[in-house]
């Protein structure tokens, strides 16, 4: 390595062939510290070199102005599909390629071009899997799942989710075969089953009758106990199969 005018580092011939012929194999880190230089030095000199370990792929004038002219009639996402099938790009095209470049050139839909964009993929069914997809990223529950909640003394009891949350199940239920239930009157599951509950297992009583039976159904405070610790293991088990 030579120091030239104005403390300018001259890399040698056997110091430039190391670094073409270790690019690949070695991390500029590891090469400036084997050739005593900065990481930035390092760099430099392996642009000026023609070594890069990236190859960036850049819009080209047809894409650019393709997307011009249908950002205001085709969605991010329908446009990256489109662009995946006419421009080949190794790392594919998604919907933030698209969105970062009508950022960049401040392409902006108003509401009435996202009002229409949005008709457009539900006539198209686009949206006929969200729930589902959401489900298995992130968690969200779809319409129709059944889970097990517990109330404050670690009594279970199963809820299912509608268009507006989750609600109890056994008067969702009745309410599918009988329709309204009766103002002074409530669902009450006369089996021990939860999950797999029928509308046989169910019947509706009055709010005076169903008060008596809990009344009635009153433990002892052992045994209240001991169904709470009976509870909190069903509740673990439940957790651990539903997690494997």
């Amino acid at each position: 390595m030579i120091i030239g005018k104005y403390k300018r580092i001259i890399l040698e011939p056997h110091e430039e062939q190391f670094i073409r012929d270790n690019f690949h194999s070695m991390t500029n880190q590891q090469l400036a510290d084997h050739l005593g230089l900065k990481l930035t030095k390092l760099r430099g000199f392996a642009y000026r070199m023609g070594l890069k370990r990236i190859n960036l792929e850049y819009w080209t004038e047809e894409q650019i102005q393709f997307l011009k002219d249908n950002y205001k009639e085709i969605g991010d996402t329908e446009l990256a599909e489109i662009f995946d099938v006419k421009w080949f790009k190794q790392k594919g095209w998604t919907k933030k390629h698209i969105e970062k470049k009508r950022r960049y050139l401040k392409l902006k839909r108003n509401r009435t071009q996202i009002r229409k964009i949005k008709e457009r993929n539900i006539m198209m069914g686009r949206f006929k899997d969200c729930a589902k997809n959401m489900w298995e990223t992130i968690g969200v529950a779809p319409e129709g799942e059944k889970r097990i909640w517990y109330r404050n003394d670690n009594t279970p009891f199963v809820v299912i989710k509608n268009n507006k949350g989750f609600v109890h199940y056994n008067p969702y239920l009745w309410k599918l075969h009988y329709g309204k239930i009766p103002k002074g009157y409530v669902v009450r599951n006369f089996s021990n089953k939860l999950l797999d509950v029928t509308i046989n297992d169910l019947k509706l009583i009055t709010r005076e009758h169903n008060a008596f039976l809990n009344t009635t159904c009153r433990l002892t405070e052992e045994t209240k106990k001991t169904k709470q610790l009976i509870n909190q293991l069903s509740r673990a088990i439940q957790k651990q199969e539903n997690n494997e």
